[in-house]
């Protein structure tokens, strides 16, 4: 006779997945939003060690909302756009005022803009002439160009803040960023028109 099973642990009731996309691993994204601005102003100010730490939680809130969402079932369809914003939000910005600054090739913001501008534009303009969401899986890829992205700013501000003498790392971070903001462009252009071959077969059929 086997000896009876403990009972399984019960999951925290914060981590347990609640309606309306009320989960932790949302707050840890929403947390990221509410940093932007706090960063933003310390950027302004030149107050480049406040804006790097900021910057830092940033990027942790980033892989913590992930992990939350992969292991303790917190995926919904909020956070599914809202990580994405968060992301999208905070490089920007960031972008936009280190290139003002002077801190960033204005090459690389560009790149950055158009990418993400063409992307929705897209999606926008297939959703308007169809009448139906276009399903774009994410992509691989777009998580590396995300990586060298934040992977730049942090680089950039540490450098300013604790003057590390990182001009050529920083140049060829900045290049592989790009590099990657261009291959992710593409593979979102062919992703798109796989996308859009679906839904016309489906609407089709």
């Amino acid at each position: 006779m086997q000896p009876p099973q403990p009972p399984p642990a019960r999951t925290p009731w914060f981590l347990r997945p609640q309606q309306y996309g009320l989960t932790l691993a949302n707050g840890v994204t929403a947390v990221r939003l509410v940093l932007v601005p706090f960063i933003a102003i310390a950027l302004l100010g030149q107050d480049w060690s406040r804006a790097f730490w900021l910057t830092m939680v940033a990027g942790a809130s980033d892989a913590i909302d992930g992990f939350l969402a992969r292991h303790f079932s917190h995926k919904s369809a909020i956070g599914a756009y809202l990580d994405p914003i968060a992301d999208k939000i905070l490089i920007v910005t960031l972008f936009g005022l280190l290139t003002a600054q002077g801190h960033l090739p204005l090459w690389l913001m560009i790149i950055v803009l158009a990418r993400d501008v063409a992307i929705v534009a897209t999606v926008a303009a297939f959703n308007r002439m169809a009448g139906q969401p276009l399903r774009m899986k994410p992509l691989f890829i777009s998580k590396l160009t995300t990586f060298f992205q934040v992977l730049l700013l942090l680089v950039t501000m540490a450098d300013l803040a604790f003057a590390l003498g990182l001009e050529t790392p920083r140049l060829i971070i900045a290049l592989v960023a790009g590099g990657f903001t261009i291959a992710s462009w593409i593979a979102y252009y062919f992703e798109g028109q796989r996308a859009i071959r679906e839904a016309g077969t489906a609407k089709g059929g």
